[in-house]
C-alpha cells in the first residue's frame, strides 16, 4: 500500500510540475537578449549561419508539404538562416514542448501549434513577445495584415504585446457529389431546414444515407459539435474561464440545440446521417457514390479527390475543376433558427507561431521574425500551404489574385470558409485542453441516447467536471 501511495504522490507531483512549469526548470525568468545585429547600408539585418529549431504540431498528411515549404526557405536563405524541424503529434505536443522549455532541455526556438494552447505557454512564462526584436531588427509583423477574428488573440490578453502570430485555419469541411445534387435538381442548402430537405430527397431517391461522417473521429467532437453549439448561440466559457453550459439558461438551450441539430439528422426517417460510422466507412460511402455529402478535414482533400478518380475509373479528371466533386461549408448547417446571426460561425483550430523564452541571441530572434514573416505573408507559400488544406490568415496573401485563382483555393478552401471572419477558434483561455476534452464528451454521451431525456444531466456533468479541472489548476 505504501509503495502504491508513493507512486500516486509521484504522479501528482509530476502533473503539478507540468502545469506549473515556471517553477520547475532553469530557463530565464524573463526575456534575455544577447549579442548585436549586423546590418547593411539600407538597415537590413545581415544573417550568417543562424540555426532555428522549430517544433511543430503538423504531423499528419500535411507534414510532407510543410517540410517542403521549410526546405524552400532553407534553400532561399542558404548560408544565412536554416530551420530544423521536429514534428510532434498533437496529443503529446504541449506537454513535451512545455517541459523542454521549462527545463531548458533541448528546447525549440520557435513553436508552431494551435492557438488554443498559447495562453498556457505564456502564463507559464515559456514564450516571449516579438515586439522588442521587431523594433531592433526592423522586421515588422503587423497584426493589421492578418484576419481580424484570429489576430485579436495575438496578445494573449497582454495589452500592446505580440506573443503569437497567426498562420492559417482549419476545421471540418464538406465535399459533395455534384452529379447526385444535379440528378434531383437541387441547390446546396443554406440553412438547417434546407439541409434536411435536400438530404431527405436524396435519401428517398437513392436509398442511401446522404451525410457521411465519422462520429468517432476527433474532428467530429472538436469541430462539428462545437460548431453546432456556436451556431445556436452558445459560448464556450465565461470571462473568468469557467463554463456555464448548464447553469446559464440561454447557454443550456444553445448546447441542447446543438445536440438536437445533430441527433435530428441521425434519427430522421429516412436516416440522413450515420452514428458510429468509422472513418474508413464514411470515406468509402462517398467514394462509391452512396453519400451526397462527406464531412472531412481539409488536409485530406487531395487524397480524397485522387481516391475518387481512381475508384470511379475517371481517366482524365482534372479534380480541382471537376464535374464530380464540389466543396461547400458547414456554415448554417446546425442553427435551428434559420435567421440566427450565429449561423455562419465555424469553429476550428489555427496554427500560430510563438518564440521560446529560452531564445537569447539577438540574431536568432531576428531570424525567427524573418522566417515567420516569410512563411505567413509570402503569396506563393500561402498558396502552397493552402493546397495542403490550410487557408491563409494573411490579408496580403488573400488579396493576391494568384492565391485566389488557385484551383484548390477557389473551388474548395474558399467554399469551405465563405467568411473567414466568422471562423472561431478557442481564444485566450489557459484551460483549452481540459475544455476540449470535457465539452467533446457531451456529444459522445448524448448520442449514446436516442432521446434528449438525459441531455441536461450530461451537460451538467461535463460542466461540473470542467469547472473542477479549472479549480484544480488554480490551486
Amino acid at each position: 500500500m505504501k509503495k502504491k501511495l508513493l507512486a500516486i504522490i509521484s504522479l501528482i507531483c509530476a502533473f503539478v510540475c507540468t502545469v506549473s512549469l515556471a517553477a520547475c526548470g532553469n530557463k530565464p525568468s524573463g526575456p534575455v537578449t544577447t549579442g548585436t545585429l549586423n546590418k547593411d547600408e539600407s538597415g537590413n539585418v545581415i544573417f550568417s549561419n543562424v540555426s532555428i529549431k522549430l517544433s511543430t504540431i503538423v504531423s499528419g498528411d500535411d507534414e510532407a508539404p510543410f517540410r517542403q515549404i521549410v526546405q524552400q526557405f532553407n534553400n532561399e536563405y542558404r548560408g544565412r538562416i536554416n530551420v530544423e524541424i521536429t514534428n510532434i503529434a498533437q496529443d503529446n505536443f504541449d506537454d513535451t514542448v512545455q517541459q523542454q522549455i521549462a527545463q531548458n532541455n533541448n528546447p525549440p526556438d520557435l513553436i508552431m501549434s494551435h492557438q488554443k494552447s498559447h495562453m498556457a505557454f505564456a502564463n507559464n512564462n515559456l514564450i516571449q513577445p516579438f515586439d522588442s526584436i521587431m523594433e531592433e531588427s526592423g522586421i515588422k509583423i503587423d497584426m493589421k495584415d492578418y484576419a481580424t477574428e484570429l489576430a485579436q488573440y495575438s496578445s494573449l490578453g497582454r495589452e500592446n504585446e505580440l506573443y503569437s502570430i497567426p498562420c492559417d485555419a482549419q476545421s471540418s469541411v464538406v465535399l459533395y457529389n455534384k452529379q447526385l445534387l444535379s440528378k434531383y435538381n437541387l441547390e446546396l442548402p443554406t440553412n438547417n431546414a434546407e439541409l434536411i430537405s435536400v438530404c431527405t430527397t436524396v435519401a428517398n431517391g437513392e436509398k442511401i444515407t446522404p451525410i457521411a461522417w465519422s462520429t468517432s473521429h476527433d474532428a467530429f467532437r472538436n469541430y462539428v459539435f462545437t460548431t453546432a453549439v456556436l451556431q445556436n448561440g452558445g459560448k464556450l466559457y465565461k470571462d473568468d474561464f469557467y463554463a456555464d453550459w448548464q447553469s446559464d439558461a440561454a447557454n443550456l438551450t444553445a448546447v441542447k440545440n446543438g445536440i438536437a441539430s445533430i441527433r435530428g439528422l441521425i434519427n430522421h426517417s429516412p436516416k440522413l446521417a450515420q452514428y458510429n460510422q468509422s472513418l474508413a466507412d464514411s470515406l468509402n460511402a462517398f467514394l462509391t457514390n452512396k453519400a451526397l455529402f462527406y464531412v472531412t478535414t481539409p488536409w485530406t482533400l487531395k487524397n480524397v479527390l485522387s481516391a475518387y478518380q481512381k475508384q470511379n475509373s475517371i481517366e482524365s479528371l482534372a479534380v480541382t475543376k471537376s464535374d464530380y466533386i464540389g466543396g461547400t461549408s458547414i456554415a448554417n448547417w446546425f442553427a435551428l433558427d434559420g435567421n440566427s446571426t450565429n449561423g455562419n460561425k465555424i469553429y476550428g483550430d489555427s496554427h500560430f507561431f510563438a518564440m521560446s523564452m529560452t531564445v537569447q541571441d539577438i540574431n536568432k530572434k531576428a531570424a525567427i521574425c524573418e522566417f515567420v514573416k516569410w512563411i505567413t505573408q509570402n503569396v506563393d507559400i500561402g498558396t502552397e500551404w493552402a493546397e495542403a488544406g490550410h487557408i491563409s490568415m494573411s490579408k496580403i496573401v488573400d488579396a493576391s489574385n494568384d492565391y485566389l485563382q488557385n484551383d484548390l483555393v477557389k473551388n474548395y478552401l474558399k467554399k469551405f470558409y465563405p467568411d473567414i471572419n466568422s471562423f472561431v477558434c478557442m481564444g485566450n483561455t489557459p484551460y483549452a485542453k481540459q475544455l476540449q476534452m470535457r465539452f467533446g464528451q457531451i456529444i459522445v454521451d448524448a448520442l449514446g441516447n436516442a432521446s434528449d431525456a438525459n441531455d441536461a444531466s450530461i451537460i451538467k456533468t461535463a460542466q461540473d467536471n470542467f469547472n473542477a479541472d479549472v479549480d484544480f489548476e488554480k490551486m
